[in-house]
């Protein structure tokens, strides 16, 4: 098992999750793996997904017909040792033990914009 802490910049999430998300995840588990179990956590704690137009956190931030992020979606990840682990390029990469996880579903700095699609 190893320990994640995900920690996502949206302001309806972050009312219900103040701290971020802290995690046990399998040895071999991806970011995906990590906003999945996130899900769940978002979802024992209310009934509908807090965002509009998403069903999800995954929905929102992941296009799984492409298997990428979508543009606007800032991913940032470090651990003590290494202070930058490029999950946007490989988000199916297994996360190092005590990594840490900065989610920015919605990156005030990017030109191009999609939506999440169905």
């Amino acid at each position: 098992m190893k320990s994640v802490t995900l920690i996502v910049r949206q302001t309806r999430i972050n009312k219900i999750f103040p701290n971020g998300f802290h995690l046990l995840l399998e040895d071999n588990s991806s970011v995906l793996d990590a906003i999945r179990v996130a899900d769940e956590e978002i979802r024992n704690k209310v009934k509908k997904f807090p965002v509009e137009k998403c069903k999800s956190l995954l929905h929102m931030v992941y296009h799984s017909r492409e298997d990428r992020f979508y543009k606007q979606v800032a991913v940032q990840a470090y651990t003590a040792s290494n202070p930058f682990i490029n999950l946007r390029e490989n988000p199916r990469m297994p996360l190092p033990n005590q990594v840490t996880i900065i989610l920015v579903p919605e990156g005030g700095c990017t030109t191009d914009w999609e939506e999440p699609a169905e």
